[in-house]
């Protein structure tokens, strides 16, 4: 039986984090194109609810990361994942599609798969870089895996998982991004310290120490940070004081498509301002002990995902300790202006997007699960 012909076809969807939930949102999109007639349900974000998914919790607002973190929203995290199960285990839909955020959705996975109900994996853990084990406990759980850089199908398959490059869903939503030209007029700079409270806090005071320097030599320039929410532009303009920083709310594309040079949070949004070809160094801190157990845990080289796929440094990363001002501003105003630096990166930057082939992932990924469910069915 074809999903839609004569039931409804259920798929349940969990995003933990903003990016889940962008990336989600266009899956449930393609998935809505692919077959009208599907129910899509599950834990997510606004964007994802925008898209038409039946938004049973805003897990994506809640993300969490590092260690500490963790701890502190256990209780939380623990009550949301049995109802989850519970509500599961009622409702039975024809397929579970996991996004990313591992810690939660594996140990959802195992669930699940108790139950008898298909799972998709969208956008893998980053088993190259940690925890490596994984990928033995997705072999066991998952019936499909949907990956999005295209080193990651062949480790898959070598232990045995049924893995498809489907291609980077940030293609295709820089292609059909429209530009206004809103910050295409001088000297303008990108402050990127990521979408969380804790990211906020601990980036955004020493991005704006740098941009006082930038300032000092560019006394024209714009500052404008992106913000996902009016809680984040509140927080963010409570950090920056009497700075003349602006504030963007949901216009991130906007702001990367006129920028000159941006600061970022190692994340999703390196890979955006590589897109757009906007020169950047990259910026991390957690809490210490985070970043302790992180350095015993973590086996990679670079934590930019730009650099990882270029397999060296194309972008500078200041991380922990050594994410201070003093050591950011000469790489700063050396990348703001003409010159080799510059160039090189440029030149870098393209070679990314090149490497990251064509677009259609969201489609290729709706097409995906939808098979999932097919086969679902016929074994039923």
């Amino acid at each position: 039986m074809q999903p839609g012909e004569n039931l409804v076809t259920r798929i349940f969807l969990s995003a933990g984090e903003s990016s889940g939930d962008m990336h989600g949102a266009e899956l449930v999109a393609g998935l809505r194109r692919a077959d009208p007639s599907v129910v899509c349900e599950g834990l997510g974000g606004p964007r994802m609810a925008a898209a038409g998914m039946d938004l049973h919790f805003d897990l994506a607002s809640q993300g969490i990361m590092g260690f500490v973190e963790v701890v502190k929203r256990f209780g939380m995290m623990r009550r949301l994942f049995l109802t989850t199960v519970k509500r599961l285990e009622v409702a039975r839909p024809d397929c579970v599609v996991l996004i990313d955020y591992p810690g939660f959705h594996l140990q959802l996975a195992k669930r699940v798969k108790r139950m008898g109900i298909p799972i998709v994996y969208y956008i893998g853990p980053q088993v190259w870089a940690w925890k490596k084990g994984r990928i033995y406990t997705i072999a066991e759980l998952v019936d499909k895996m949907l990956v999005i850089l295209p080193f990651e199908e062949a480790l898959y398959r070598d232990v045995g998982v049924d893995c498809s490059y489907v291609g980077h869903p940030l293609l295709d939503q820089v292609a059909a991004f429209k530009p206004t030209g809103a910050f295409r007029d001088g000297l303008v700079i990108g402050l990127l310290p990521g979408s969380r409270e804790q990211e906020i806090e601990r980036l955004l005071a020493t991005m704006i120490e740098v941009a006082r320097g930038i300032r000092e030599r560019y006394p024209e320039a714009r500052f404008v940070t992106p913000c996902v929410d009016r809680q984040r532009e509140a927080q963010v303009r409570a950090i920056a004081g009497d700075f003349p920083l602006e504030t963007a709310i949901g216009r991130t594309y906007e702001l990367l498509d006129g920028a000159r040079f941006c600061m970022v949070a190692s994340g999703t949004a390196t890979l955006e301002a590589a897109l757009f070809g906007v020169p950047m160094v990259i910026m991390y801190k957690v809490a210490w002990l985070s970043y302790w157990l992180a350095r015993l845990l973590v086996h990679i080289e670079h934590i930019g995902l730009v650099n990882i796929l270029a397999g060296k440094r194309v972008v500078p990363e200041f991380i922990q300790g050594a994410a201070k001002a003093a050591a950011m501003l000469p790489v700063a105003l050396e990348l703001i202006e003409d010159g080799p630096a510059r160039e090189t990166m440029l030149e870098e930057l393209a070679a990314v997007r090149d490497a990251l082939g064509e677009g259609g992932a969201s489609a290729h990924a709706a097409g995906a699960v939808l098979d999932v469910v097919q086969k679902g069915a016929g074994r039923g």
